[in-house]
């Protein structure tokens, strides 16, 4: 079976989608799945990957950073005409390069998949998304040219459920349990470079939706109770500079640390290294793979209770849950776990296994090959 996966973004500035693009093209490869990548921009130094990429450049707009070549669509289609693909698999229902390729593969009469990794803001409000869909009749036209649309939750699927009535089937994000993995904590540290202080760890974009501003405010008061503690926080985004600014404005500049990209040789004691894991998204978050990354490295977790964060950890289950944007809820319960080892090992000990059994790359490729084995409709 020959797959195309279409991407409009394959660095790490894209994310989860680009993470899951990424080990889903592995894990199928593992199954003797052909996998071509087409996308709009790539870093080889951040999404590594042995199977052929296909960039098609062209002007990006200033907001979103979508190819709006005129040729782009013209271009793609020799690419898949070309690669003699069983099924296109699109990624991010909202994005340029993907939806062109469900009509590309429409008219090749080629099987065609489409995953969709968001939910928005204000996703409950059904008649306001409703109302919004029939607006714009063309993306719904666009949706309808999927033979089947895959959501990476429950919420992403409500939420795609507003824009069309394509069948939507739910398959998780997965985690590659013989990467991510428990280490011992003195010899992650060791490995990461860091010393014996208690320290909270956030990894993923900085921009606005992840709630990092909240984090900074409720680490203000943390690190009022305790003199030592530390906050870090891995990743890249336009929001470094400001957030480094605040944490100066507040006094604890000295206490939290922006490691930046952190490559792949590292992650994994990254997340060992950290006495709890931090994800205080706002809105908009359909996942959260980091999630199952630091529960498969062992490491509890403190999420929001936004989409699909609820329903990995199950309302509390397998990590302890707060409002969004409310940052003094958030260090109460920083504290609160901090302060309780057996709470933390319990957590730890239950959210591993169920990553394993549940959001394991191995299992849930299959499921998505499953999606590719049946007949295009039309």
């Amino acid at each position: 079976m020959r797959v195309a996966m279409v991407v409009e973004w394959f660095d790490a500035r894209a994310g989860g989608v680009a993470v899951h693009v990424r080990q889903l093209t592995e894990f199928l490869g593992k199954s003797g799945v052909e996998v071509e990548i087409i996308t709009g921009s790539w870093k080889p130094e951040e999404m590594p990957v042995d199977v052929p990429v296909h960039v098609i450049k062209g002007p990006k707009d200033p907001f979103f950073r979508l190819n709006i070549s005129p040729w782009a669509s013209k271009e793609m289609k020799e690419i898949i005409k070309k690669g003699d693909f069983d099924v296109i698999h699109g990624h991010h229902a909202f994005s340029r390069m993907p939806l062109s390729a469900l009509n590309i593969a429409s008219d090749l009469k080629i099987r065609a998949i489409l995953t969709t990794h968001t939910v928005s803001f204000m996703p409950e409000y059904e008649y306001l998304w409703s109302a919004l869909s029939y607006s714009y009749p063309v993306y719904r036209i666009m949706l309808s040219k999927a033979d089947e649309i895959i959501a990476v939750s429950d919420s992403a699927k409500r939420f795609i459920s507003y824009f069309t009535d394509v069948p939507v089937r739910v398959i998780p994000n997965g985690v590659d349990t013989s990467r991510f993995r428990r280490m011992d904590k003195i010899e992650a540290r060791e490995i990461m470079g860091f010393g014996e202080e208690p320290f909270f760890l956030y990894v993923g974009r900085l921009v606005g939706k992840k709630g990092l501003f909240t984090l900074l405010l409720a680490f203000k008061d943390v690190s009022r109770e305790i003199e030592n503690v530390k906050l870090r926080m891995a990743g890249k985004g336009k929001l470094r500079p400001v957030l480094s600014s605040m944490s100066k404005a507040m006094g604890t500049d000295g206490n939290v640390e922006f490691l930046g990209y952190v490559p792949d040789e590292s992650i994994n004691a990254l997340f060992s290294s950290a006495d709890i894991f931090v994800l205080p998204s706002s809105f908009g978050e359909s996942f959260g793979i980091v999630i199952l990354e630091a529960m498969a490295a062992g490491t509890p977790v403190i999420g929001t209770k936004v989409g699909g964060i609820e329903e990995i950890l199950d309302g509390g289950r397998y990590g302890l849950l707060v409002s969004p944007s409310d940052p003094k809820e958030l260090a109460g319960t920083m504290l609160e776990l901090l302060g309780d080892e057996e709470r933390r090992k319990t957590l730890s000990k239950r959210a591993l296994k169920r990553v394993r059994s549940n959001y394991d790359w191995r299992a849930v490729s299959r499921q998505v090959m499953d999606a590719y084995e049946k007949p295009h409709v039309s």
